[in-house]
């Protein structure tokens, strides 16, 4: 039997997101398979009770604010390919955008 603790800790001030269940998701499955996850890492989209991912809002604006605050990647949902150009160029030199 695994016990996994979870602490969620918002850096920039504002209310938290609800739509943490994917990076929730990672963090469970690294914590059990005892692997670490990169450094700078931050997941967006959120898993429904069906297992569907849900919809990222404001995507070109959260991962900008993510990179700007630290992420050096950003794991997107792969329905947000078709939106990349959204995203400033200079963001795209700072942070890594891999679709899932």
């Amino acid at each position: 039997m695994n016990t996994i603790t979870i602490q969620v800790t918002n850096l920039l001030g504002s209310a938290i997101s609800s739509g943490i269940g994917s990076a929730t998701y990672i963090a469970i499955v690294s914590a059990l398979y005892k692997k670490n996850l990169r450094s700078g890492l931050a997941v967006l989209g959120n898993i429904s009770v069906g297992g569907a991912i849900e919809r990222v809002t404001n995507f070109a604006d959260t991962v900008t604010m993510l990179s700007e605050n630290g992420a050096k990647s950003v794991l997107v949902p792969m329905y947000k390919l078709n939106e990349i150009s959204n995203i400033p160029p200079i963001i795209l030199g700072n942070a890594d955008v891999p679709f899932y």
